[in-house]
């Protein structure tokens, strides 16, 4: 009870980008209801919560959707109703984007030459390399109104935002099963809702919280989907990843991004501190994803890395930068061009930003349907005439207003913390809860290690082995060939994935749960001794076996995993 009381918003199920399991596992998708027979793919690419220090959260979730868009309904159990504008409204994918890029991890090598190497064409080497080589009929009730269809059913408060539907139910709380109920009234008023949802809703509807019920407004296709803005009361924000494990698929990426004043931590979950030694340091993207999916099995499921954690000063301009407040002002000085040429010109700046094809529909007349389809299919023939200052005002509203906004809610907080993990629906048992600690020291997301090519007169430097020196300390050693190709070394795939796993509290600087820093450096000793010739004498032996030591090393690093798996159980 106390945890729900704690955590007042609950959002709606996330799912990892990527393909969802077979239909025939589950009959609901996550957060979103479908009818089995029409299944649905979603990927949820990120959340963005905002303390605002007044007792109330910002939430900003981003929806991906693939399937018939009458087929659409997403439901988010929530603290409080929406009361005005302010409270729900429509964000942007171009704000995500930006926001994903600007705070996106970074592994990039500094490079220097240690020794003196052949000349080049100077003789034979050892080979030759580059070294750079839903919609449907029934409308709900008045607001605060009780359905008389549904017993124990009150519809407190409804609209449209943006190309969304949206209404808030409430549930009495003398109902035997309230969840039963919420399935009942959304099945009457046009939502697909499976049989098994009343299992997923009933946790949260027993706590007294609100249900919102999100789908596309008539004639609008899943194109439209956006991001969702949400202003509720509370204090700390949590995901409730129970109502996901229905349909999530293998090791579901979550990425969360917290606003406040000082760095956001998981207090329910463990803080994890990545190994550098098992990033591809010469393609971090190529493994990035597996390591952290170690990680996040090697801490029960239940751990986030902390990727980024900064001062917001770093994204002023980024989400709604300068450049983009030019082309505004351009285009609204514009206005005396023709229909024709205007939405041409619209078209060049916008015509990639979710919500423009929705701004342009509405801006032409309602008998335009196939001319407006016409000028979608071919935007640089268009002749049609329009009221540019009516264009103007929707674009602003569907397109322009939707990243700004997000780039307001940025710049009113002094702290940004991006977090990311993954789950699989078995671990899906703990609903992640978030808050602030200032005692703990800021996470930069860019790292640089240094590389060091070992030369020597046998070989010319692209044949030279290396090794990189690494900013958590331990060197990893490699040869040419590795380089070339941008590979990481196979055999540290067996090097635990955490190199500290934490439980960070509200204060302090967190109780150290597992630092496996020692085993680590004994792991790297094993294999750096087994490179062979390549490392001992500078040539270009690839020398990729394993001694016996390093089998032994495995064999007891299973083990310790284990255990240490057994011991974070026990712990959350």
């Amino acid at each position: 009870m106390q945890f729900f009381l704690r955590t007042p918003l609950l959002l709606a199920a996330l799912c990892a980008a990527g393909t969802l399991l077979p239909p025939a596992t589950a009959n609901a998708c996550g957060g979103f209801f479908c009818n089995a027979a029409q299944p649905v793919n979603q990927a949820a690419e990120g959340i963005l919560f905002a303390d605002n220090g007044d007792g109330t959260i910002t939430a900003v979730i981003q929806i991906q959707y693939q399937g018939p868009s009458k087929s659409f309904s997403w439901l988010l159990p929530i603290s409080s109703v929406p009361k005005s504008d302010e409270d729900i409204g429509i964000a942007s994918n171009t704000a995500f984007q930006r926001l994903q890029s600007a705070t996106n991890p970074s592994y990039s090598l500094t490079v220097k030459v240690e020794g003196t190497c052949r000349e080049p064409g100077g003789g034979s080497g050892c080979g030759s390399s580059s070294e750079d080589a839903a919609f449907a009929a029934g409308r709900p009730a008045p607001h605060g109104e009780v359905d008389p269809s549904i017993d124990g059913v009150v519809v407190e408060a409804s609209g449209v935002v943006g190309s969304f539907e949206w209404s808030v139910i409430s549930l009495d709380q003398s109902l035997v099963d309230p969840a039963s109920a919420a399935q009942e009234w959304l099945r009457a008023n046009g939502y697909d809702v499976p049989s098994g949802a009343p299992a997923l809703l009933g946790p949260y509807l027993k706590q007294g919280l609100f249900l919102l019920a999100l789908r596309l407004t008539k004639g609008a296709d899943s194109g439209s989907i956006r991001p969702i803005v949400l202003t509720y009361a509370g204090t700390q924000p949590s995901i409730p990843l129970k109502l996901t494990a229905v349909a999530a698929n293998a090791d579901m990426g979550v990425l969360t991004w917290v606003l406040g004043n000082s760095r956001a931590v998981p207090v329910n979950y463990a803080s994890l501190e990545l190994n550098e030694a098992r990033i591809n340091w010469f393609n971090a993207a190529s493994n990035y994803n597996a390591v952290v999916i170690d990680a996040a099995n090697d801490a029960a499921g239940q751990g986030f890395v902390t990727e980024f954690s900064g001062q917001t000063g770093a994204l002023a301009g980024r989400i709604w930068t300068a450049a983009d407040e030019a082309n505004w002002s351009g285009l609204n000085q514009s206005s005396s061009l023709t229909g024709g040429m205007f939405l041409q010109r619209a078209f060049q700046l916008y015509g990639q930003w979710d919500g423009f094809w929705d701004a342009t529909h509405v801006a032409l007349s309602a008998s335009a349907d196939q001319t407006f389809e016409g000028f979608k299919a071919c935007p640089t023939c268009s002749t049609l005439q329009l009221s540019v200052a009516d264009y103007l005002a929707r674009l602003d509203k569907f397109v322009i207003e939707p990243v700004r906004r997000v780039q307001r809610l940025i710049d009113a907080h002094p702290q940004i913390t991006r977090l990311y993990t993954t789950l699989s629906a078995d671990e899906m048992t703990l609903d992640p809860l978030f808050s602030f600690n200032e005692d703990m020291p800021n996470v930069n997301n860019v790292h640089t290690a240094e590389r060091v090519i070992v030369c020597n007169p046998a070989v010319e430097e692209f044949q030279a082995p290396w090794r990189i020196e690494l900013p958590q300390g331990g060197v990893v050693w490699g040869t040419a060939d590795q380089a070339s190709a941008g590979s990481w070394p196979d055999e540290l795939s067996t090097l635990p994935p955490n190199r500290v796993i934490l439980h960070a509290a509200e204060t302090g600087e967190g109780k150290v749960l597992e630092d496996n820093s020692a085993v680590i450096s004994a792991q790297l000793q094993r294999y750096n001794s087994g490179k062979g010739a390549a490392t001992a004498s500078g040539g270009c032996a690839a020398g990729r076996g394993r001694s016996s030591g390093a089998w032994l090393a495995v064999a007891l690093l299973g083990a310790a995993m284990l255990r240490r798996r057994q011991r974070l159980q026990r712990y959350w």
